[in-house]
C-alpha cells in the first residue's frame, strides 16, 4: 500500500519531452484554439527547457497603487523600495544589488544578484509570501518580468535552477511558496482556498511587485491556476505569455475527465481527487497524505498540510476542473488502474457519476507552451484529449 504512495508522491516528477514551440515573448498571438503555441528563438527555446528539464520537479487584482510596495531585501532584513540598492551579500559577489521592485532595466548599484534568493512580499490584502528572487540587475531586467507557480506539493525551490537559466539570458524572475504554502499566507478555512482568491493571488504579488505585465509559467496544480489566469480579463491585458507544464488546458482536460468524449484510463488515473477532496484528508488513516506527502515536502503538520490539498476543494468548488466519476476498487482493479485500486480501497468513498466543469477557461490569447512527460502516470498527456490543447 505505501508503495502506491510512493508513486503518488512522484507524480509531480515530469520528463520535459518533445518539441519546444514556445517561450516568454514581448510578441503577442492571438489563438483560435483553446491553447495555443508560437515559435520562438531555437537557442532560447533549447535553453529554456534544458532549464525546465533540471528544475527540482518534484476575484480579481487591486491596482498597483493600493498595494504595500516595500519590498525586503534578498539576503537581508533590509527593506527598501522602487530604484533603490540592496546591502550587499555573498551571492552578489559582496557587491549592492537593486531592490525587488525596481524599475526592469534600472540598475545604479554596485553589481547585480542572479543566484535566487529568499525574501517575503506582503500584497494588499495582507498575505505575505515566501518568494524567492533572481535576476536583479540592469541586464537580466531587459527582457521582461517572470512568475513561477510551483504545484503541488512542491515549493518554489523546485525552480531554482531554471531561474537562475532565465537570469542568465536576461528575465527578472519571482517564485513563491502560494497560498497554504508560505506560513504568512495560510489562512485558517477551506473558503480561503477558493480558486477565484488563488487567482486574485497572482495578480496581487506582481502588483505588489511592480510587475505589470509579466511572464507566466506553472507546474502541476500551479499550472492549472495559470490557465485559469490567462483566460481571466487580467490575464489578457497583463500576461505576456503563458507556459503550462504537466497539464494540458482545462477546458481540454476536463473533457478528458467527464462526459461523452472523457478517457476513461485518464478518469481512473485521476481517482485521487475524489480522495484529496474528503474532508479532513489530510490527516485520515493515521496521517497517511501528511506522512507520504507533506512531510518530505516541507510541512510540519498534518494542519498545514490540509491547506495545500484544499486547493483540489477550491478547484472544484468554482468548476475549473471536471471531477471525474468514483469508481470501486473493483471496478479500478479489473480494469487494470491497479494503483487507483489501491488508493479507494485504503481510503474509501462512494460511486459516483462525476461533475462536469462549471467555469470554462475559454480562449487564450497570448503565446503559450505546453510541456508534459510521457512518464507521468497521473496526467496521460500524451492522450489525445490533452493534444487537444493546440
Amino acid at each position: 500500500m505505501m508503495r502506491a504512495f510512493s508513486v503518488l508522491a512522484m507524480c509531480c516528477a515530469v520528463l520535459v519531452v518533445g518539441s519546444v514551440h514556445g517561450s516568454p515573448s514581448n510578441n503577442p498571438e492571438t489563438c483560435s484554439t483553446p491553447g495555443c503555441r508560437s515559435p520562438v528563438d531555437a537557442d532560447e527555446a533549447s535553453l529554456l527547457a534544458s532549464g525546465w528539464r533540471h528544475a527540482d520537479m518534484r476575484a480579481h487584482a487591486h491596482s498597483a497603487a493600493e498595494e504595500d510596495t516595500s519590498a525586503t531585501c534578498p539576503g537581508s532584513s533590509a527593506v527598501c523600495n522602487g530604484n533603490k540598492c540592496c546591502p550587499a551579500v555573498a551571492e552578489s559577489g559582496g557587491k549592492t544589488f537593486p531592490c525587488p521592485n525596481a524599475k526592469p532595466g534600472w540598475n545604479q548599484c554596485e553589481g547585480s544578484l542572479t543566484t535566487p534568493l529568499s525574501t517575503q512580499v506582503t500584497t494588499a490584502n495582507n498575505l505575505t509570501f515566501d518568494c524567492r528572487f533572481a535576476g536583479l540587475d540592469l541586464g537580466a531586467g531587459k527582457k521582461g518580468n517572470v512568475m513561477l507557480l510551483h504545484g503541488f506539493p512542491s515549493r518554489s525551490s523546485m525552480y531554482i535552477p531554471l531561474m537562475s537559466e532565465l537570469a542568465r539570458v536576461g528575465y527578472h524572475s519571482v517564485a513563491c511558496d502560494q497560498r497554504g504554502y508560505s506560513p504568512g499566507a495560510s489562512p485558517e478555512m477551506e473558503a480561503d482556498y477558493n480558486y477565484n482568491l488563488l487567482r486574485h493571488d497572482i495578480f496581487s504579488v506582481a502588483n505588489a511587485l511592480g510587475f505589470h505585465k509579466f511572464h507566466v509559467i506553472g507546474h502541476d496544480h500551479g499550472a492549472v491556476l495559470g490557465w485559469y489566469a490567462a483566460g481571466s480579463k487580467q490575464g489578457q491585458k497583463r500576461f505576456l505569455s503563458y507556459t503550462a507544464m504537466s497539464i494540458p488546458h482545462n477546458d481540454a482536460f476536463s473533457a478528458g475527465l467527464y462526459g461523452p468524449d472523457a478517457d476513461a484510463e485518464q478518469q481512473m488515473a485521476s481517482q485521487y481527487f475524489s480522495i484529496f477532496t474528503m474532508p479532513k484528508s489530510a490527516s485520515m488513516k493515521n496521517n497517511t497524505l501528511f506522512n507520504s506527502l507533506g512531510r518530505p515536502n516541507g510541512f510540519d503538520t498534518s494542519s498545514h498540510f490540509q491547506k495545500a490539498l484544499w486547493w483540489y476543494n477550491g478547484a472544484f468548488d468554482v468548476g475549473v476542473l471536471a471531477m471525474p466519476p468514483s469508481y470501486s476498487a473493483q471496478y479500478l482493479a479489473s480494469h487494470g488502474s491497479i494503483q487507483s485500486a489501491a488508493m479507494r480501497e485504503y481510503f474509501g468513498g462512494d460511486e459516483n457519476d462525476g461533475l462536469p466543469q462549471k467555469v470554462a477557461t475559454g480562449q487564450i490569447s497570448m503565446p503559450t507552451l505546453y510541456v508534459c512527460g510521457t512518464d507521468d502516470t497521473f496526467i496521460l498527456c500524451d492522450h489525445e484529449y490533452a493534444r487537444n490543447t493546440k
